[in-house]
């Protein structure tokens, strides 16, 4: 679970921090489900919904956890990221861009981050804690000086001691002969394999919650793969859940192709990448079983293989209510074709897994919206999944829906510098449990809305004196 984020210095945010907390701050007696359970029974919440203006930086809290995320799973500051700091004010090139990232995995709680120079890219400190009654550093690195391990190293056993010892020294020669640019954590956790109990189990811990309990779908990008479609849930509940959003659906089946006919939905070279990974990633044998999912714009796809046989490849058909005919998924409406980047939410295996989205609604009938954010609280009122999603659908905006302390503001200042603010930081001011908080939120009671000038856009127009179209 993600219990807090916070990064400064990155695109629209300078230096004054946005920090996205997902501990609950009141003491709210409805939708007692949206609180996650938690081994410190801290009050995790289930769901945050971030709304703000056009261009006010909702996006940039959605790119600054992919963006640490993209950093801890290659291990080092991608080559773009030199563009990346905010340039809303003088002087912020040369500092330090910082990202830090509170989360719980296997029962135990981390604080992991890192400072860099983006335009240079170097880090410029590394650290990682386990939280608990009382904060325990496990390691802190100094750029490409030192690495302090003393945390690790208390109760670790004489092999765990002479690994890290070795890998840490492997990692500072590396990068005093780099740029600077690789993380400790990645370089420790990527590949590694410890033994259960290894105090160094901290460290793959933390990798693998970026790597395996985070899922993002961005406002024009679906998910790479799609769990329902190649291990998880029967297609027909899927087609039944479809079928509940009016989408027209009456049934889902998988159709088999030749594994020559695959060109036909995806770039040779995408199909290239997905049988080099099956290649260095599936296990063979006799008894070996693989599933490979991906889809494109037009096709949900699989390749499945087992033991020594051919691989067998299908295609997603969809079947319409009074149809006699199969349908292709290119031939969904853009609705049709959002909700399914959305199904995982709901039939995912995962009991502990959050996702990511930017603009939900996209695409979307305002009652889409409010039947997806229902169902997936219930779906998941026993586990600890989370929904972060940003909008501009303001009828969700509403206690029939979230918490008080489950929504969430982004607001840009005059200088171009983003801030993100809770609506439980007016509680005091009329954001009252009875309260009509979307007509509030669009009279500009709470900010995170538009500044429009009607009166500049008509000079420019050269309409200023004309009468008014509307009178």
């Amino acid at each position: 679970m993600l219990i807090r984020f916070s990064f400064k210095n990155f695109r629209s945010v300078g230096e004054d921090p946005i920090t996205l907390d997902m501990v609950s701050t009141s003491k709210i007696q409805r939708f007692k489900n949206h609180i996650c359970a938690t081994p410190q029974n801290a009050r995790v919440l289930r769901n945050a919904v971030i709304y703000g203006g056009n261009a006010s930086g909702k996006s940039t809290i959605f790119t600054a956890l992919l963006f640490m995320r993209h950093v801890v799973l290659s291990g080092a500051l991608p080559q773009g990221a030199q563009v990346e700091y905010c340039k809303c004010g003088s002087g912020l090139k040369e500092q330090e861009s910082v990202f830090d990232i509170q989360l719980y995995k296997n029962g135990r709680a981390f604080d992991y981050g890192f400072s860099c120079n983006l335009a240079q890219l170097t880090i410029v400190s590394e650290w990682l804690y386990e939280l608990g009654d009382k904060s325990n550093l496990l390691f802190e690195r100094i750029g490409s000086d030192s690495v302090n391990c003393r945390g690790l190293e208390q109760g670790a056993s004489d092999v765990d001691k002479t690994r890290l010892n070795v890998y840490r020294e492997d990692f500072l020669h590396r990068v005093r002969e780099s740029m600077g640019s690789e993380l400790f954590l990645s370089a420790l956790a990527n590949g590694r394999n410890y033994l259960e109990g290894s105090t160094l189990a901290a460290m793959t811990d933390v990798f693998s919650w970026f790597n395996l309990n985070f899922s993002a779908i961005g406002a024009n990008q679906s998910p790479a793969s799609s769990e329902f479609y190649g291990h998880g849930a029967n297609l027909n509940k899927v087609a039944n859940v479809l079928a509940s959003f009016d989408t027209g659906i009456s049934s889902l089946r998988k159709q088999k192709i030749g594994m020559d006919e695959l060109e036909k939905y995806v770039p040779s070279e995408v199909l290239l990448s997905v049988k080099r990974f099956m290649t260095e990633n599936i296990p063979s044998g006799p008894k070996a079983e693989s599933n490979v999912t991906f889809r494109s714009d037009d096709a949900f796809l699989s390749i499945e293989s087992k033991g020594a046989s051919e691989p067998r490849a299908t295609v997603l058909k969809l079947r319409h209510e009074g149809s006699i005919l199969d349908f292709d998924f290119r031939e969904e409406s853009d609705g049709t074709k959002r909700l399914f980047d959305f199904m995982d939410i709901l039939f995912t295996s995962s009991k502990d897994k959050l996702f990511l989205v930017d603009e939900l609604n996209r695409s979307f009938h305002p009652m889409l919206t409010q039947q997806l954010v229902s169902l997936f609280n219930r779906v998941h009122a026993q586990d600890d999944c989370q929904l972060i999603f940003t909008t501009h659908e303001n009828t969700i905006m509403s206690f029939d829906y979230f918490r008080r302390d489950e929504i969430w503001f982004v607001e840009r200042d005059r200088h171009g510098y983003s801030s993100l603010f809770p609506l439980d930081k007016f509680a005091d001011n009329g954001a009252r449990s009875d309260a009509r908080v979307n007509k509030q939120y669009l009279e500009g009671r709470y900010g995170g809305v538009p500044v429009l000038s009607t009166g500049r856009a008509l000079d420019a127009l050269g309409l200023i004196g004309e009468p008014d179209a509307t009178a």
